[in-house]
Order: C-alpha cells, then structure tokens, then sequence
C-alpha cells in the first residue's frame, strides 16, 4: 500500500510539471519561476495585478502565464490564495513569506536593467520614473528616473527632500583677509539638487551634473561637497556658513555607510557638526576652514539600497518579451 501511494505522488507531480510546462508555451509565452523570499512589508498585495484562488501553485503560474504583465507570484498555501504582480520585490534572506516566486531570465519574459534596455524592448520614449533591476545590485527593484529616452537614455535618482550644498568663500567677507568677520550679508552659494544622475554600472554619483539644479549664484558645488572661508576650525568664536546636506529618504537608496566625509583641502578645514540619521538615509555636515572644502575622502558617492519600503505605484513598471 506504501508503495502504491508513493507511486500516486510521483503521477501528481508529474501531472503538475506537465501543467506547468503546457502554461508556459501556451502562445509562445514561456516564462520560468524560482523561489524566493522577502520582507512581508514589501508585499504589497494592494497593487497586485490579480488576486484570487487556485487549488494548486501550478494554476497560479498558468495564469501568470496569462496575464502578460506578471513577472512574480505569492501563493499561500494554507488558503490557496494567490497574488500576482508586475514588479520583482526586493528578495531578503530573512524574509517571512515562505511561497514567493521570480520571473528568471531564461523565458520569454524579462525586465530590464536600464533605461536604454527599456526603451529599446518596449519603444517608450517618455521621460519619468520607472522600475528598472541593474546588474550591479543584483537585479534588485530601483525606481529610476529615465532622463532622454528618445535619445540617450541616461539615469538620475529623484530627490523627495532638500539636498542643499553651500559655498562660502571670499565675496562674503566683511572685512578684507580677516578670518571669523564674515556675516550673511551677501547670498551663499547655493547648489540645490533635484534629482542627481547615477552611473547605473557601478551606483556611483555623477556629483558635478547640474541638469536638475536649483542654482543660487553664479558658481555650482558638486553633489556631497561644502566650501567655507570665514576662517580654520580651531578658531573661537567662529561661525562657518559651508554645509552640506545629503537626504534619500523616499528613494529607497542610501549613501554607502564606508563613505568617510572629511576636509579635502584648505587651511585649518575640518568638519564640524557631522551627522548621520539612524537610517544612514540623512547625512549633514558643516565645513570650518580658511578657505576650505569638505566631502567625500574614501572614494566617490556610491549608493546602495536601504530596507525602506517604496510603493509600486511610485514608478512605472515595464515588462519587455523575447
């Protein structure tokens, strides 16, 4: 009896694979699913593109199969509900959802790395705020800006909150080469980032690309970096005017925690007041120097994910097919 029984599973599951396989090729449309993980609060079964039951996870995928938008799945087995979805939510070792599943490559069915595989497998030339997976997270979700579509497409991370950097240097003092005389009577220089553009190879900040800046004055400073003139840190009373102020929050991206802030040139220039949220997702400094900058001394910018939660509804999602 033990043995029939075990023969009756092995016909089931070979009955399942079958099922499977025949949803995949249905219209060509071959997908493939490999199990995963993730946080529960990145599911966000709100903004699912379908949600009902089936009797078993291989229905599930058969009508992901047919819904040409889903790229992952959540079957829960205990009530055979099942959610299907058009983004690949963030895949997290310590995750609570035991029955998630990713769309991989090797179907017909992908999503792309950049805003240039993007427009080319979808012909989208609109500008704006999409899902894209780069290779150097690991194919993790990262909502972009796609910036120039129709042409070259480039990537810039959208700024919820200020990103203020400020310049403070010799049109300010009061009186002449005399440190610690300087006062706000003249407008600092200011460099407001709206959005700031990424190298989506490596993650790396383009500091010094204004074309989403508010500028105050005639002279830029780069994303991360503060200038300040009024005279060396160790005076006192001395009031410094350079500070930076570096805000992700709502991005879903931080600064890389090993990126060590420092004075870069300058006399007597150090950095004062430094701070860095609990997150790691607000970072703010003074610059104190003679005529000094301060920024980023262990390398350039680079960002990395955060654990926030960032809605699907945020960006637009693009599935592009072989």
């Amino acid at each position: 009896m033990a043995d029939d029984r075990i023969r009756e599973l092995e016909i089931m599951i070979r009955l399942i694979d079958i099922e499977i396989i025949l949803a995949r090729r249905r219209e060509g449309n071959e997908i493939f699913l490999r199990r995963t993980t993730t946080r529960i609060d990145l599911i966000e079964l709100s903004m699912a593109i379908w949600s009902g039951h089936f009797p078993r996870r291989s229905y599930c995928t058969s009508k992901c199969t047919q819904e040409p938008d889903c790229v992952s799945l959540l079957y829960n087995m205990a009530d055979e509900s099942c959610d299907l979805f058009n983004v690949i939510y963030d895949s997290d070792d310590r995750g609570d959802v035991d029955y998630y599943w990713v769309l991989e490559d090797r179907g017909t069915r992908w999503v792309p790395e950049s805003c240039l595989a993007l427009s080319t497998c979808s012909g989208i030339t609109t500008n704006g705020e999409y899902w894209v997976y780069p290779a150097v997270t690991n194919r993790r979700l990262t909502k972009i800006y796609c910036h120039n579509l129709a042409t070259e497409p480039s990537h810039f991370i959208t700024l919820k909150y200020p990103n203020n950097f400020i310049i403070h240097d010799e049109s300010n003092w009061i009186i002449q080469h005399r440190q610690c005389q300087s006062a706000i009577r003249l407008r600092l220089k200011k460099t407001k980032f709206l959005k700031v553009k990424l190298r989506k190879e490596s993650m790396v900040v383009n500091g010094t690309d204004y074309t989403f800046t508010s500028l105050t004055g005639s002279k830029p400073i780069q994303y991360g970096y503060a200038r300040d003139c009024n005279g060396e840190h160790f005076r006192n009373p001395c009031p410094h005017f350079g500070t930076a102020t570096i805000d992700t929050r709502g991005t879903g991206l931080i600064i890389d925690p090993t990126i060590k802030f420092g004075p870069i040139n300058g006399f007597g220039t150090a950095i004062k007041k430094f701070h860095r949220s609990v997150n790691r997702d607000l970072i703010s400094l003074t610059c104190a120097g003679w005529c000094g900058q301060c920024g980023p001394i262990s390398g350039p910018i680079r960002f990395q994910h955060s654990m926030e939660f960032i809605s699907a509804a945020d960006a637009k999602a693009v599935i592009c097919n072989k």
